[in-house]
């Protein structure tokens, strides 16, 4: 299991062997609502593209160039870093701190999606930096987060825990329920991992459950709901 580091949209689909016509059906739909969706991702990438060729206020370029490459982590990681790396540029020849923090965010981003932890860690705590100095605890809750999900999926559980737990502290000290309850999702993904923590993956999951249901994230829901089944089914057949 990955840990969380952002909204991920999963698509499932149970088809009936027994009615190929319906499986035909439902298929042509998904193939619809899925080229709608990719259409949709292009015109806004289009859109966004403009702004940066039209737009004379360089702060405007700079978050129009981070919500650029946000639209690539997944799909071009490699274009996700150069626009990331546009951004961070331009920020810090206008010292647009804010600008600054979030492309290191974007670059780190493209990286964690390619795979290459290392370098995902250093523009995150590039990123860690700039918002420390600011002041800004929303962000440095959103980057201690990112910075627990490599070194959990590098399977450094102790390191993963504390940045996690420091991301969790600066969440609710904000109320930001977001962050809090991927802070408190991903904690109890750490200790999902073992047999003899599944009780505190258990609490934390608990925690998280009335968040995510107030956001809606359905991606944290479906996290947990799988894993505490799974928790709840192990200790059935051990009892």
């Amino acid at each position: 299991m990955l840990a969380m580091i952002g909204t991920t949209v999963f698509y499932y689909l149970k088809i009936c062997n027994s009615n190929t016509t319906m499986r035909t059906k439902l298929i042509f739909l998904l193939l619809v609502f899925l080229s709608t969706q990719a259409q949709s991702q292009i015109e806004q990438i289009d859109s966004l593209k403009r702004v940066i060729e039209s737009t004379k206020v360089d702060s405007v370029k700079v978050n129009t160039l981070i919500s650029l490459s946000s639209y690539y982590y997944r799909s071009s990681p490699s274009e996700a870093i150069r626009y990331g790396e546009l951004a961070e540029n331009l920020a810090g020849k206008i010292n647009f701190q804010s600008g600054q923090a979030y492309a290191y965010k974007s670059i780190g981003m493209g990286h964690y999606f390619q795979g290459n932890y290392t370098d995902a860690l250093l523009s995150w705590q590039q990123s860690l930096a700039v918002f420390t100095s600011m002041g800004d605890e929303q962000g440095e809750a959103n980057i201690l987060n990112n910075l627990g999900a490599v070194y959990f999926n590098q399977g450094d559980d102790n390191s993963a825990i504390e940045y996690y737990l420091q991301s969790l502290k600066l969440a609710e000290k904000n109320e930001d329920k977001l962050r809090t309850a991927t802070a408190l999702v991903n904690i109890g993904g750490v200790y999902f991992n073992k047999p003899s923590t599944h009780d505190m993956a258990l609490s934390y999951y608990l925690q998280s459950l009335p968040l995510s249901e107030e956001l809606g994230d359905q991606d944290a829901i479906g996290t947990y709901t799988v894993n505490m089944g799974e928790i709840y089914l192990a200790s059935e057949q051990v009892d």
